[in-house]
């Protein structure tokens, strides 16, 4: 009925829209968005936003998950801020625990001393056609949510960008080990004292002679972990401890044409498993509340927006997964 309704809306707004109305406008107009007042309403009710202390500005959404005040955000993003706030529909809840993060998906499991509120209706698949309607969060004023709408707009998939946990090292491969071609400034393998032109012949007391090999065992490991480098330098044989950091800390994002013009994209946008793709206008700041379907019904998590015109949210498979993981994470 709701995608009937926005059918007719769109398609008298047509000849109107093609000479005078912008994009963002016949999507987000009075109509479409009274149309849309019965999912603006699960939004509000089940999408948490978090603020900044010091500058009192939301920088984040999140998926509320349980009445007892578990909500699912996006990592990184909540890192970068030293202290806030976080509010769900009008309530605002100034205590908030870190329960447990993902790095692999970039996740982090939060709680805030709640009994009552209302999580999101989980949809039982993911598996949408191409320009399929979603809706996700849009502008958020201290009491109102507004929806924006979009499409899906490629096949789900992995979203490829290397493991998320770095020594921050070049490498190559040498007789009896692996070579340090060079060392990134404030990485770990810096910090710890590995230098250019160290032959690196085991980790964790596994040998390794292959890049390959090296990059295979670093996958065991997350991001602050400390695995032990065996190293020669100069017929010495040496041992540092080396913090893995995250890659996008260490190394941000390559950035391309269509990137000099989306904006403030999100500085983690790759690495991940799997994701929904989707053209639902957003920014870095609008990230980590749910991707609803026309039902109100939550489809994904928005987990980063990669360009003006692509978005990407986990799918509620893997996203049920991840909680069960983060939950057990957390009861440790």
């Amino acid at each position: 009925m709701k995608c009937a309704l926005l059918f007719i809306i769109f398609c008298g707004l047509a000849p109107l829209a093609a000479n005078s109305l912008p994009s963002e406008q016949r999507k987000n107009n009075k109509l479409v968005q009274a149309v849309l007042e019965p999912i603006r309403v699960a939004l509000q009710k089940s999408s948490a936003v978090f603020y900044s202390s010091e500058d009192r500005k939301s920088f984040i959404f999140g998926t509320v998950i349980s009445k007892d005040g578990l909500i699912l955000t996006k990592a990184s993003e909540l890192e970068e801020v030293k202290e806030y706030t976080v509010r769900v529909d009008e309530e605002n809840f100034r205590e908030v625990e870190i329960m447990a993060t993902d790095e692999v998906w970039d996740l982090a499991l939060v709680k805030v001393e709640a009994s009552d509120l209302t999580p999101v209706t989980w949809a039982s698949s993911s598996d949408l056609e191409h320009a399929t309607w979603v809706v996700s969060n849009g502008a958020t004023t201290r009491k109102y949510r507004r929806p924006r709408i979009g499409m899906i707009s490629a096949n789900k998939r992995e979203i490829v960008g290397g493991h998320p946990a770095v020594l921050g090292v070049g490498l190559k491969a040498e007789e009896g080990g692996v070579k340090v071609t060079m060392v990134t400034e404030k990485s770990g393998a810096e910090v710890a004292g590995v230098e250019k032109d160290d032959l690196i012949t085991a980790i964790d007391d596994t040998e390794v002679t292959k890049v390959e090999e090296l990059q295979s065992l670093l996958k065991r490991y997350e991001v602050g972990d400390s695995p032990v480098l065996k190293i020669i330098r100069d017929k010495e044989s040496l041992e540092f401890t080396v913090e893995l950091l995250a890659r996008h800390k260490l190394y941000g994002g390559k950035q391309n044409r269509n990137d000099a013009m989306s904006g403030e994209f999100s500085p983690r946008r790759t690495g991940f498993p799997m994701v929904l793709q989707h053209e639902i206008t957003l920014s870095r700041r609008s990230v980590g509340g749910p991707l609803l379907n026309f039902k109100g019904e939550c489809v994904g998590m928005n987990i980063a927006m990669a360009n003006r015109v692509e978005n990407y949210a986990i799918p509620v498979e893997n996203l049920l997964e991840e909680i069960l993981k983060l939950q057990e994470l957390a009861a440790k």
